[in-house]
């Protein structure tokens, strides 16, 4: 048997304790403590990437109560502009705050490279199964397609302003400037356009990764899968629901609220499930 050489952070008998050797060959030292010097930077990586996941999460939060927490519209104020309109959404920004709409829109938007971030932990947990894996892709891909859908939010509220001054500053028996109705309305289709594919895919990302965690092919517990977005989205929902300070602020930020406490719930689970 060769002599031991030590390396450089791991002594013997760490080396011995962790691998359940009791004696060791340089070559084999020096591989298994490679491998755990390389366990150690994904695990590090982990946390860096779901704590990613979590401040794009407070960030995109902070853009939906920014750019779309307003009150429910009044039909008896604003009935016979949203029957000219066709949709309630044109009269949630007929009186607007641009700053504040325009932070909604970029804090959220500047923070999806974060987002993305995240899902390199997703993957480490996921890897052993390739529904898992799919729906990690179907993740990325639904983010990406998230920004543009959140920031038309913006030019649609300024479209919604004009149009409801226009309404307003027709007189009797004269028609609203059609152009500028018509403007807010191409936005808005362009929103259903964008809004739909993004949401879509993400909702069936989440569900591939409901099913990879249910199957027990990871390394958390199977029961992990009732902590996931899909799963949180009706209590969350109900509890939006319910007067809390500073309504109506939140009731459009479900779906990035249920992201954060999915990046909080795999980070506790972490401690007693590692990924890796």
């Amino acid at each position: 048997m060769g002599s031991f050489v030590s390396i450089p952070g791991f002594s013997r008998e760490q080396c011995c304790r962790l691998r359940g050797f009791e004696s060791l060959e340089q070559g084999d030292v020096g591989s298994i403590c490679s491998a755990i010097r390389d366990e150690e930077v994904v695990y590090m990586l982990v946390i860096w990437s779901i704590l990613a996941f979590l401040i794009s999460s407070l960030c995109w939060i902070a853009g939906d109560a920014l750019i779309v927490g307003f009150r429910k519209p009044d039909r008896r104020e604003h009935g016979e502009f949203i029957e000219l309109m066709g949709d309630d959404a044109y009269a949630f920004y007929t009186r607007i705050n641009e700053p504040r709409l325009r932070w909604g829109a970029l804090v959220a938007n500047y923070s999806i490279p974060l987002m993305l971030a995240g899902l390199y932990a997703h993957w480490v947990l996921l890897r052993g199964s390739a529904i898992g894996v799919a729906g990690v892709a179907l993740l990325g891909i639904g983010f990406c397609l998230s920004p543009l859908a959140h920031a038309t939010f913006y030019p649609l509220a300024l479209a919604s302003e004009r149009a409801y001054i226009a309404y307003n500053s027709a007189g009797d028996g004269e028609e609203p400037d059609g152009a500028v109705l018509e403007h807010a309305r191409r936005l808005y289709r362009f929103l259903v356009a964008a809004w739909f594919p993004a949401i879509g895919l993400t909702a069936l990302g989440w569900i591939l990764v409901c099913i990879a965690l249910g199957s027990g092919t990871t390394a958390f517990p199977w029961w992990s899968l009732f902590l996931t977005p899909p799963f949180q989205a009706l209590p969350w929902f109900a509890l939006t629901r319910l007067p809390y300070p500073g309504k109506p602020l939140l009731d459009g930020a479900l779906f990035n609220i249920i992201n954060l406490v999915w990046a909080i719930a795999f980070l506790l689970l972490m401690v007693s499930h590692p990924v890796i």
